[in-house]
């Protein structure tokens, strides 16, 4: 719920008005939830336990530098526990987010977060699964919001939009609320100076990298070490290249070192380093724990600003060093930022782990890639276009095994936020990615290739897939014989740049020779066992929330596990499965995603139809594509399979359009999904495509804790009723939790009684039809009964319900339009019942269970419970013929004067403020037989 301040709260509130449920609807929709976290009205700050909260030190500042880059939030201002705690701005491109992160010793400390400058109209807390209605207070005077962390989300992390929503309509800057958990025992190295100031201390194992660097830099000037790239044969000589044949004694150009404030600097040009610029003296600290293995294992950085290529540790194995593994540290306020890289096709990732093992990642402070700026071809840095720069992003562990991160940030990465290529039991704890920019190809994780991949407790802000893997070869756009890398020289034309072209190889080149494999060979066999949980993810604006297939190459996708998986924002698409093309086990579970800018279904699964796909020895040699099962090299072919099992449970999506398509499994199953906050138990409110499907299963678990099939048909998608009585005719009671018919026999259902004091009551039921794919053979209304109003009326008496199907472009306050959300009395359908066109139900009768008259009175009451049905085949078969996407009846009863009956409605069935006896079974529904 999206619901606005004001006032105190009542302790039940009733739903809001339906005319708002559809802009409800998209404007809360997180995780898997349309609910918010409405707002409780009050000025009183929850109470909280005695909470252990640690503030981080200033982002860059030590070693020398005194100030940091970050800008504290204009917008917000954040205490945890009662303790202040600093939210930052985050402005490279644009201001999506404002961040306060901290540390405590609570998984649920309350937040309060007061805003000097803005009124508080709207609060939502996502995932919005885990920040229900009333989980939000806020002040009387509007300026300040509280709000404790969910123990039930399993999340350090909480995103907060005031006067804003998902669909990032409104309200930027969104607050990000990061909680980290206090460090644990050993994970903070003694970081005692070494006696002689050089930073490597033998005796505690650890190198001080800011001691280091300092003594390194002085002894090895940068203008002294750095040198331009010499003149080299191109390994292209000789060949030809896209119609155009390279010289035999084609060469490279010269290097040279121009301005580092130049733009768009191509190798064999490079910029001038800074005299600050430690890139030599990292590689130069690594190497001297390599060669002291039996002392040394520990890359320490004290708080203060690290300015360089990038932290890249290359064939290093952890386990020939003291302890077994190389341990990395950052202090809180530490900041190892990117510069702007050497040259266009320069590789420099904020960290790279490169063919290397045995490493442990421990720390808070903050890996920045420098990505805007880095991209910013008009007046820093250079353009990134695939057919002319390496793929890089911010964290990347290629052709590696046995590493761990625990609490690492990265932020403003130049493509992915964290990703793996070929990576062998990785480990990813609490991790975070912050940024929030609209950059192409920034996904949040994209585990591209690897085997034993966990990743448990993650935050990212990205512009791209919230989690994607195997789904193309990132790299294969830069290589020598990519037709856009040829095509940007106009090789095969009179105009052909032979020497651009050279040069542009030898980047690749320097690359490939200092990674020790090609662009085509970062993924080298099949992924598997790759286990995502507990995550938060939000995107600017395009990407899927889990995006698995696609091009890999030939190579097999197995047993991807989701838990607790949460993605807001993106708009592409939800869950994206391809075969892989050989994918198998797919789990996801306990899991929301926001569809609120969707514009199709949020599952798309697209399998092997069972064709030969066939792999040519060059394929493999060359290109990267999957080996020959034998081992030999040689050309082999496969069957694209079926993708093996696919599983949903317990998933929420916060609303549905198009059909979701599935095309080629063996196994699906779906059970106990939810589409706008209302468990699915009919076909229409999570339709189905399905098409070469083996077995495909469906369920839901009912109100007694069984397992039911999802049946075919509708729930009713807008209900209500309207009241002829003087003090009724202009109310809308759309948000009731009863429906009520009473017939004052003025028309065979009362329909036509305009004046008097008449008490007539009908009620209007609206159902989404635009899921079938053919009219069906039966259909049938269900609406449950929940008794009657006089105790003076015997309760063997009888009635029957009369329906007929009506319109709302036709109605009797003479205008065109009288909707659900909106209809009276005075303003409903206008429509004549005759004994030909309604649908009645079975004789019942009225029972012993009494219903006082009034709204909220009769919520703890009891419900008689029977369903009443009423064969509507007629009236669906019509409506589907007429390709209407919805269909309208008006719901009266047969007579009695004082037959005054109510049933339950969609709000009473479902929801916080349902009736107290009510199910998610009772609502108003459809059912349909094929």
């Amino acid at each position: 719920m999206n619901r606005p301040a004001g006032g105190d709260a009542a302790p039940n509130p009733a739903p809001a008005r339906r005319r708002s449920r559809v802009k409800r609807f998209i404007a809360a929709a997180a995780g898997a939830t349309l609910a918010a976290a409405s707002l409780m009205l009050t000025g009183t700050v929850p109470a909280h336990a005695a909470t252990t909260v640690h503030t981080y030190a200033p982002t860059g500042v030590g070693g020398g530098t005194t100030t940091s880059p970050d800008v504290a939030s204009t917008k917000y201002q954040v205490q945890v526990a009662g303790t202040p705690v600093e939210a930052v701005k985050y402005t490279a491109n644009r201001n999506n987010f404002d961040i306060a992160r901290f540390a405590s010793d609570s998984r649920t400390p309350t937040i309060t977060v007061t805003l000097p400058s803005t009124t508080i109209d709207t609060v939502n807390v996502y995932p919005a699964r885990y920040y229900p209605s009333g989980s939000v207070s806020v002040s009387a005077d509007k300026h300040t919001l509280t709000f404790r962390m969910s123990a039930a989300a399993k999340l350090n992390q909480a995103i907060v939009m005031v006067n804003g929503d998902s669909t990032n309509a409104a309200g930027q800057p969104y607050l990000a609320v990061i909680n980290d958990p206090l460090e644990g025992a050993g994970q903070r190295p003694d970081t005692t100076s070494a006696p002689d100031g050089s930073g490597v201390n033998r005796q505690t194992g650890v190198l001080n990298f800011q001691e280091f660097a300092a003594k390194y830099l002085a002894a090895h000037p940068n203008s002294a070490a750095q040198k331009p790239p010499a003149a080299t044969a191109s390994s292209m000589a000789g060949k030809t290249v896209g119609g155009t044949a390279i010289p035999a004694g084609q060469k490279t150009s010269a290097g040279s070192l121009v301005s580092a404030s130049s733009v768009n600097v191509r190798y064999p040009s490079v910029r001038t380093m800074a005299a600050n610029d430690v890139t030599y003296a990292l590689q130069a600290a690594i190497d001297t724990i390599k060669a002291n293995p039996t002392a040394l294992n520990t890359l320490y950085f004290p708080n203060g600003t690290y300015v360089s290529s990038g932290l890249l540790v290359k064939g290093l194995d952890g386990s020939k060093l003291k302890g077994g593994k190389l341990r990395i540290y950052t202090d809180g306020g530490a900041l190892l930022k990117n510069r702007i890289q050497a040259y266009m096709e320069a590789f420099e990732p904020a960290v790279g782990v490169i063919n290397s093992s045995n490493i442990e990642f421990n720390g808070r402070g903050v890996f920045d890639g420098n990505g805007v700026a880095n991209y910013n071809a008009r007046s820093i840095g250079d353009a990134h276009d695939a057919y002319r720069s390496q793929h890089q992003g911010g964290v990347m562990v290629m052709h590696s095994s046995d590493i761990t991160f625990n609490d690492t940030y990265v932020r403003d990465t130049k493509q992915w936020n964290y990703e793996t290529h070929s990576a062998k039991r990785v480990r990813f704890n609490n991790i975070k990615a912050l940024t929030p920019y609209g950059q192409p190809w920034i996904d949040g994780t994209n585990f591209s290739s690897g085997q034993d991949i966990t990743a448990n407790g993650v935050f990212t802000l990205g512009n791209d897939d919230a989690f994607a893997s195997g789904h193309y070869n990132p790299s294969d756009g830069f290589t020598p014989l990519a037709p856009g890398v040829w095509n940007n020289f106009q090789l095969g034309t009179s105009s052909a740049d032979l020497q651009g072209y050279a040069n542009a190889v030898a980047a690749y080149d320097t690359v490939v020779d200092a990674l020790g494999f090609d662009n085509y060979h970062w993924t080298y066999e099949d992924s598997k066992n790759i286990a995502v949980s507990n995550t938060l993810n939000w995107s600017v604006g395009a990407g899927n929330a889990i995006r698995i297939g696609g091009s890999a190459y030939g190579h097999r996708l197995a047993d991807y596990t989701f838990d607790n998986f949460n993605s807001l924002s993106a708009s592409a698409g939800g869950i994206s499965l391809n075969n892989g093309p050989r994918t198998q086990s797919v789990v996801i579970k306990n899991s929301s995603i926001d569809t609120s800018r969707f514009t199709k279904g949020p599952f798309w699964l697209n399998g092997g139809d069972g064709s030969t796909q066939t792999i040519t020895a060059d394929q493999q040699a060359t290109y990267g594509y999957a080996p020959n099962p034998d081992g030999s090299g040689t050309t082999y072919s496969y069957t694209k399979t079926p993708i093996g099992t696919v599983t949903l449970d317990n998933v929420w999506f916060s609303k549905q359009n198009t059909s979701n398509t599935l095309n080629g499994a063996t196994n699906v199953t779906l059970n106990n999904l939810r589409v706008a906050d209302q468990l699915v138990q009919y076909t229409s409110q999570f339709p189905l495509a399905p098409s070469r499907i083996g077995t495909l299963t469906s369920t839901y678990t009912d109100a007694n804790g069984q397992t039911q099939n999802v049946k075919p048909g509708a729930r009713t998608s807008g209900d209500t009723w309207v009241g002829a009585w003087t003090g009724d005719q202009t109310k809308n009671n759309s948000t009731d939790l009863t429906l009520i018919t009473r017939n004052t026999g003025v028309g065979l259902m009362g329909e036509r009684y305009t004046t008097g004091a008449g008490d007539g009551k009908l009620s209007y039921l609206q159902f989404p039809i635009n899921s079938l794919t053919r009219a069906p053979s039966r259909a049938t209304l269900h609406l449950t009964y929940v008794g009657h109003r006089y105790s003076s009326v015997p309760s063997t008496d009888t009635d029957q319900l009369l329906v007929q199907p009506v319109s709302d472009t036709t109605c009797t306050g003479g205008g065109t339009s009288c909707p659900v959300n909106t209809m009276t009395w005075q303003n409903r359908p206008s429509f004549t019942a005759t004994a030909s066109s309604v649908a009645k139900s079975a004789t019942f009768t009225l029972g012993s269970t009494l219903v006082p008259e009034g709204g909220g009175t009769h919520r703890g009451n009891a419900i008689d419970g029977r369903d009443i049905t009423v064969d509507i085949t007629s009236f669906v078969q019509n409506a589907y013929a007429a390709k209407q996407s919805t269909l309208l009846l008006a719901v009266g009863n047969a007579g009695g004067t004082n037959h005054e009956l109510r049933f339950v409605s969609s709000e009473g069935a479902t929801g916080s403020g349902k009736l107290t006896n009510g199910t998610a079974e009772m609502a108003p529904a459809i059912t349909v037989t094929p």
